[in-house]
């Protein structure tokens, strides 16, 4: 009896380290925001381990719009696929505002979970700089769930939250280049970033070179409950050793 015991418990922990080492393999797909908006290439979206990113909108205005064709879309997963990043560059045609200019770009998408790693955690982060005073850089992403359930635990009147970035320079205002939220886990999600260079008059330069999204995610129960059972089974194993 105890034989058949480790023997069932033995398979289990087989499978749950398969699958915990076929998870590791870290992926990456690179684009240009062009090809995912209607009517682009690969409108369809972008799949990486079990993420799929899909329904991307883009629009531009302003003194100095920028093309969707004109911005680099790069999209990694690490640290055993927990960890994803949907990067935006804007090296080809800058993101910038000089004195009395304003640009303004807005890009949204939806994230899908296909397996079994529900998301916890999202982030928002940038890279600018600004030149004098008068001048600030900023992103304010809109985050919500695409079936109106509660997106943050403890806030049962919301779907929807706000995460933001900004920097003023010189300026007196409170500068972050990140910022993250911890989620109900979900399968999907929204996103929408409101991307901003302005100056006035008299006011400095302000470029945003890169704006990142993150997404992490833990097991589903089902897959935690696995993982457990191959942990009593390795103890029972060296305890009958």
């Amino acid at each position: 009896m105890r034989r058949s015991t480790y023997r069932v418990l033995a398979a289990v922990v087989g499978v749950a380290c398969a699958g915990i080492a076929g998870a590791t393999q870290a992926a990456s797909v690179n684009t240009t925001l062009d090809t995912l908006v209607a009517g682009g290439s690969s409108a369809s979206g972008l799949t990486v381990g079990d993420k799929h990113y899909s329904d991307f909108t883009f629009s531009s205005s302003g003194d100095a719009p920028v093309a969707a064709n004109n911005v680099d879309v790069s999209l990694v997963s690490s640290d055993g696929d927990n960890h994803y990043q949907l990067r935006f560059t804007f090296a080809r045609d800058q993101l910038d505002a000089s004195a009395n200019q304003t640009t303004d770009v807005v890009i949204g998408y939806k994230v899908e979970v296909l397996g079994t790693q529900l998301i916890n955690r999202v982030g928002l982060a940038f890279d600018s700089s600004v030149t004098g005073s008068q001048a600030a850089a900023s992103v304010i992403e809109s985050v919500r769930t695409t079936d109106g359930s509660d997106l943050v635990l403890g806030d049962p009147v919301s779907d929807q939250e706000n995460l933001s970035v900004f920097n003023d320079g010189s300026g007196g205002l409170g500068d972050n280049s990140s910022s993250s939220l911890a989620v109900n886990p979900t399968r999907s999600l929204q996103f929408e970033k409101d991307i901003l260079v302005s100056s006035r008059p008299n006011g400095g330069r302000v470029i945003i070179s890169t704006v990142d999204n993150t997404v992490d995610q833990v097991p589903e129960p089902t897959s935690l409950a696995l993982v457990g059972i191959a942990g009593v089974g390795l103890l029972l194993r060296r305890r009958a050793r």
